[in-house]
């Protein structure tokens, strides 16, 4: 889509007009010829408003651009016409949304709009108050014909409130267009010799005089859902005869110039060869960093083609352990290191054990009052000319006495220019800036919190989540289920089950050791040989072919004292005691005594 040379002729401050709309105005205007060869034929309908109104179909504005710009393609046809129908050059009578689309079909029946309502038009504008006055015209009117639809009484209730002060106004010319088209006056485009001429024009004008303005207002205006195809994008905020007027040139414009060029001059320029060697250096030294480049810089997933928001999580600002790239990162430059947040809160806990912290301190301050509000600036310059610069100061930083002087000379020119005072501070701040670059950073490299930093952050396990479930900032490995022991049987149970020989599976296994739940997968189930005696055929065919293991688990004797008197029908075998050990079991006191 090209743009003319030439501007509308309205004025210099107008927008360039689209080559794209002359186009299809010559289209149009090819379309209207009156004679059948070369234009579409119009046929009056006698199922709208009156005998007289002439329009077109779908089909016929398909045919004639097919036959006129050679189109096999039927939708390339059809795609052309609903572009002529969206900028507003024809219109729909039926004003459906299906409409505007036109199809090779005589379903719609469509019309050429007035040149006065076409696109980028010097009397055409579709401005707020002319929208206002055609909502306003359209309230005054048959409420059945003419009614407002609920978008635009919406939008009508908004520019009232807009416009309160041209109420007035936008009423007096709504009402006067109304009167005007109820006399027969077709003021659009048209010269009205006189009211007796005016009077005999038909009701047929006035009909199309509502559907061309209400096709106009419907492409600039457009329901909500719609393209809004005449959208302009943002108005300028400089016309062009304001910049033409600071295009002038005079003595101080061309001194300012004169300087410039010689300052660039002067400053060195790298040979091509030299810059793109340093390009290509950097890019090797970072791609190990880059998700983008290489696939090892986005675990444990890359979050931009998985689901798995870990890689966020593990590379927020303030994380418990930062990753491994994420401090190795910091060893490549000072400038890294400051720039994450997480690295200048762990260089200033180092820092804190150097007894200077105040240098990191004084250097965010200075970052914040750069950042921060118009309104909050003389309140930070003073703070931290109290709290680091000052004459015993909480926190005085050292800076040498030059620095000082020139903070100070800056203070006192800058007095009273908020936004020039965000700058006083920079010579100090850059020699804080390479003090700790040149003295502490390197000591931070080679000081254990960083050693350790590096192993935390290579040891730390990052898994891979395999269900969305929580949040998962916390990675808590899944223990192994405690098994489950065997149901203590009943007494009739155990007097059915037992052996009076005492070889009961119970009494058969050795005792083992507790073992906790962290290492049940590293306990070797031992069989003694005698449990597996105690299977019937069925039942061990059965494990066989399961691959199961019988286990038992040895039930621990009470710890309680057993009061035969309490309980008179509990037997020491009930409670599961080998028969050697029966003896050896002690007795309450009291149950002695009885």
């Amino acid at each position: 889509m090209t743009v003319q040379r030439e501007v509308m002729a309205v004025d210099q401050d107008s927008k360039p007009r689209l080559s794209v709309f002359s186009k299809m105005e010559k289209m149009i205007v090819a379309m209207a010829k009156a004679d059948n060869e070369n234009g579409i034929v119009m046929r009056a309908k006698r199922n709208l408003f009156s005998d007289q109104i002439q329009s077109f179909s779908g089909c016929d504005i398909v045919d004639w651009l097919k036959r006129q710009y050679n189109i096999t393609d039927v939708k390339e046809a059809c795609y052309l016409a609903t572009n002529l129908c969206q900028y507003g050059y024809i219109y729909p009578i039926d004003f459906k949304l299906s409409s505007y689309t036109v199809k090779y079909d005589r379903s719609a029946e469509y019309r050429f709009q007035a040149p006065y309502f076409w696109p980028f038009r010097k009397d055409g504008t579709a401005d707020s108050i002319k929208y206002a006055i055609y909502l306003q015209k359209r309230s005054l009117r048959n409420k059945q014909k003419h009614g407002l639809e609920p978008y635009e009484q919406e939008a009508f209730d908004k520019l009232l409130k807009v416009f309160a002060d041209k109420k007035e106004f936008i009423e007096k010319q709504a009402r006067e267009q109304v009167r005007m088209t109820k006399a027969g006056l077709y003021f659009y485009g048209h010269q009205v010799t006189s009211v007796s001429e005016a009077k005999k024009q038909r009701r047929t004008e006035k009909i199309l005089l509502d559907l061309q303005e209400r096709a106009f207002w419907r492409v600039h205006r457009p329901r909500p859902g719609c393209i809004q195809t005449m959208e302009e994008g943002p108005k300028r905020y400089f016309q062009p005869s304001q910049m033409a007027a600071r295009r002038r040139k005079n003595k101080d414009t061309y001194r300012a110039e004169i300087k410039f060029l010689k300052k660039a001059l002067e400053k060195p320029k790298p040979k091509l060869s030299k810059v793109l060697e340093s390009y290509l250096t950097w890019n090797e030294q970072y791609q190990e960093y880059d998700p983008f480049l290489d696939q090892n810089a986005a675990l444990p997933s890359n979050p931009w083609i998985s689901d798995d928001t870990l890689f966020w999580e593990a590379n927020d600002t303030l994380v418990k352990i930062p990753t491994e790239l994420r401090v190795k990162k910091w060893a490549i430059s000072f400038f890294n290191l400051m720039k994450d947040e997480q690295g200048s809160h762990e260089f200033e806990v180092f820092l804190s054990t150097e007894y200077s912290q105040e240098n990191i301190r004084f250097w965010k301050e200075v970052e914040d009052m750069k950042h921060g509000p118009r309104s909050m600036i003389e309140e930070s310059v003073n703070r931290i000319t109290s709290e680091f610069l000052s004459n015993n100061a909480p926190r005085e930083i050292n800076i040498d006495s030059k620095t000082l002087e020139t903070v100070n000379r800056n203070k006192e020119e800058m007095k009273g220019k908020p936004e020039s005072l965000r700058y006083i501070f920079d010579p100090a701040q850059e020699h804080i800036y390479l003090l700790m670059k040149k003295d502490s950073y390197p000591r931070f490299l080679r000081s254990d919190q960083y050693i350790n930093l590096k192993e935390m952050a290579h040891n730390q396990p990052i898994k891979k989540r395999f269900f969305g479930f929580g949040s998962g900032k916390t990675q808590i490995k899944r223990q192994t289920p405690s098994p489950k022991l065997k149901r203590r049987s009943t007494s009739s149970e155990r007097e059915a089950n037992s052996d009076i020989s005492g070889d009961s599976p119970i009494h058969s296994i050795t005792p083992m050791h507790s073992y906790s739940t962290g290492n049940l997968k590293d306990m070797d189930m031992k069989q003694t040989p005698s449990s597996s005696r105690f299977l019937k055929g069925s039942d061990s065919s059965l494990l066989k072919s399961l691959r199961i293991r019988p286990t038992y688990i040895q039930a621990a004797p009470p710890s309680v004292w057993l009061s035969q008197s309490k309980f008179p029908g509990l037997a020491k075998r009930q409670v599961g005691f080998p028969p050697d050990k029966l003896d050896a079991v002690p007795t309450s006191p009291a149950a002695q005594g009885q």
